[in-house]
């Protein structure tokens, strides 16, 4: 298990290959890059070109459950995390895929707040001022209680987001975060990935949005 003391970590990929089996050829190979505390990493191409694929194979979806060849390492905080269970991996990165419904499971929006931070045994009174707050960030107070599946695509989407402020994860992984979110949600999710920033949180994205992509320490390009 990678060493989570720091509060500030660094991702580490290199020369990551991933091949799918019914593909001739590798979706990308020889890909290796240094992401450090605090910074955010955008990952563009075209449509079905990979960034979704790579964002799995950090989180561990590939090779757990999607199955594909994958060599290279992936190191977080010095240690690597290719072997990991997927129930220590999630201790390490929050992760918010492409469709918010395949996330939401629970019956109410306290409920998906409060469960990934239960599964961590944090104490009950530290949970409920994270969703608390986080609830509030984004403003889902009124919600609380609601089903998910009655929020709007991009109610769903912010809820997500607030899940990964709750956490105390150093690594956000997140699949074109910009989908379906209004011009205000724009706004508050751009606001939101600085201050992730600003508490040495480190965050990759997959996106096609200009403004995302602009405000990234660095960019990489898949399929290009």
């Amino acid at each position: 298990m990678p060493n989570t003391s720091k509060s500030s970590p660094r991702l580490q990929v290199n020369r990551l290959r991933l091949h799918y089996p019914d593909s001739e050829q590798p979706i990308f190979s020889e890909l290796s890059f240094v992401l450090e505390a605090g910074e955010c990493l955008a990952i563009r191409g075209a449509n079905a070109c990979g960034k979704s694929s790579l964002l799995n194979a950090l989180c561990g979806i590939i090779p757990h459950y999607v199955k594909a060849a994958i060599s290279g390492d992936i190191i977080l905080d010095g240690s690597s995390i290719m072997d990991l269970p997927l129930c220590e991996m999630y201790r390490n990165m929050a992760v918010v895929l492409a469709e918010p419904k395949n996330q939401l499971l629970l019956p109410t929006v306290e409920a998906e707040l409060a469960f990934a931070l239960e599964n961590m045994a944090v104490p009950a009174q530290i949970i409920r001022q994270r969703i608390t707050d986080a609830a509030n960030y984004f403003g889902l107070s009124q919600f609380m209680h609601k089903s998910p599946a009655q929020l709007s695509g991009g109610e769903q989407r912010l809820l997500l987001f607030a899940i990964c402020e709750a956490m105390p994860s150093p690594l956000v992984l997140l699949d074109e975060p910009e989908r379906g979110l209004s011009g205000y949600s724009l706004c508050l999710l751009g606001s939101w990935l600085e201050a992730l920033k600003q508490k040495g949180r480190s965050i990759i994205m997959a996106t096609h949005s200009a403004e995302l992509i602009a405000q990234s320490n660095q960019v990489i390009s898949i399929g290009a």
